[in-house]
């Protein structure tokens, strides 16, 4: 190698070491210069995306205080639904926790309300229903247990909520240990459209570990303090 090449060689390293050592410095100062984020809370208010369905039919059941009503009541309502049955002790569970828990943070406000329809409506009459709520300390005005024609309400919350069919089950052991019927234990919220806009499943996030379910709990939250801030 000449001398001149040898120079040639020198500078070009010393310059890529320069440029080196000035995008680490730019690097390291963009790190420091960045804001942390800021700290959540536990039911923060966030941007509510669009509807997964909107409700295009009706329905007429039973209330707990043995009036009819129909779904269309709850239009102008932000208001929670599940499914469940006085016999299931998942339900049990997760209406005692997670819609309880719901309830209590929002009763007092007029424009919300928790539905919950029976998937044994041949079991759970309107007294079953009535003494299930008040075991919950839940006000007919704002917490509906509600009943009515298997078939009819059946399909309205296999096709029209899109919830999964109900399974009866078969096996004793299970029967006796889960309850008599298999169905959906997500926690669905609607708009005052009839529009659903989520669904959280609590009593299965609880099994994934206590952080995944505050954060499943804290989206249910914000969903619907979001909703209600709307008019």
């Amino acid at each position: 190698m000449t001398d001149k090449q040898k120079i040639t060689t020198i500078y070009v390293s010393a310059a890529a070491i320069s440029v080196l050592i000035i995008l680490t410095t730019l690097l390291i100062q963009g790190t420091q210069l960045k804001p942390p984020p800021p700290p959540e809370s536990q039911y923060s208010v966030n941007e509510v995306s669009g509807p997964l369905l909107t409700l295009r039919n009706d329905l007429s059941l039973k209330h707990q205080d043995g009036r009819d009503v129909k779904i269309s009541e709850l239009k102008g309502k932000v208001w929670a639904f599940a499914q469940f049955y006085a016999t299931c002790p998942m339900c049990a569970k997760r209406n005692s926790q997670g819609l309880k828990a719901l309830y209590e943070k929002y009763k007092n406000n007029p424009d919300f309300v928790i539905v919950c329809i029976t998937v044994d409506p041949a079991t759970d009459s309107v007294d079953q229903m009535k003494s299930y709520a008040e075991a919950l300390g839940a006000d007919d005005a704002n917490w509906w247990f509600l009943t009515g024609d298997a078939a009819a309400l059946t399909d309205y919350m296999v096709s029209e909520m899109k919830y999964q069919p109900i399974v009866k089950r078969d096996d004793p052991d299970a029967a006796a240990r889960l309850g008599a019927f298999e169905h959906d234990m997500s926690i669905a919220v609607y708009d005052r459209n009839l529009s659903m806009i989520t669904r959280h499943d609590l009593y299965n996030a609880r099994k994934k570990g206590e952080a995944f379910l505050r954060n499943e709990e804290s989206k249910l939250h914000s969903t619907v303090q979001s909703l209600l801030q709307k008019k």
